[in-house]
Formats: C-alpha cells, sequence, structure tokens
C-alpha cells in the first residue's frame, strides 16, 4: 500500500503506491491489523490514503503498510 509519511492529529497518513478502497482493513509488516482506510487525498500521480488507527497502536513514519486484495473471481 505504502509507507507512513506522517502522523498528525492521531491519524496515519500513507504515500500510497497502490490504491486501497474506503473501509480496507490495514495491516503493518507483522500483519497486526493497524486501521481502517477513511479516505484518499490528492491526485492519481501522487495521492495519500488517511487512516484511522486502532487503539494502542505503535508505529513511526516510514513503516511500510499493507492491504490484502481478495482475488479476482472474474474470468
Amino acid at each position: 500500500m505504502g509507507k507512513i509519511w506522517a502522523i498528525v492529529e492521531g491519524k496515519i497518513v500513507v504515500e500510497g503506491e497502490h490504491l486501497p478502497k474506503l473501509g480496507e482493513t490495514v495491516y503493518d509488516s507483522r500483519m497486526k491489523e493497524i486501521g481502517i482506510v477513511s479516505s484518499v487525498l490528492g491526485k492519481e500521480a501522487r495521492f495519500f490514503i488517511e487512516i484511522n488507527p486502532k487503539e494502542n497502536v505503535k508505529c513511526k513514519e516510514g513503516d511500510p503498510l499493507y492491504i490484502f486484495e481478495e482475488p479476482s473471481t472474474k474470468r
């Protein structure tokens, strides 16, 4: 998904590499749930993802975060 760019007013801001869906669950590199995607800001060329973190989440700028995409069932 991308790396943490900043933590602002209790929200995690990620500089996006892959566009997530709103409401998707976000994980850290240990596959621990970090929070939920609440908004996507910016243009397609450079966008940021805002995450509402769970309580007592420990992360810092530069940490990579991930989402899991469901396999496509289209043929």
